[in-house]
């Protein structure tokens, strides 16, 4: 019984810890308003090529296509959405 128990704890455990380390998932619409953590996750992103298809490096990407056509590009996509 007490094995049964220590089993379940330390699932419990392991469970907290993977969700405590689980990443927000951000837009592109937020990445692009914080641009120095758009070049940063999308950094990442290529550094790590398992991880592109996660939400947050597909945000990141699709803000850059934005940010690399500027400011006009910017205002328009911001405000389409």
């Amino acid at each position: 019984m007490i094995k049964n128990i220590k089993k379940l704890a330390l699932a419990a455990t392991a469970t907290l810890l993977l969700a405590a380390c689980a990443e927000t998932a951000k837009t592109a619409d937020w990445y692009i308003q914080n641009t120095a953590e758009q070049a940063i996750k999308l950094t990442e992103c290529q550094q790590r090529p398992e991880t592109l298809k996660t939400p947050n490096c597909v945000a990141a990407a699709e803000a850059e296509l934005v940010i690399s056509k500027g400011t006009d590009a910017i205002k328009m996509y911001l405000k389409g959405k």
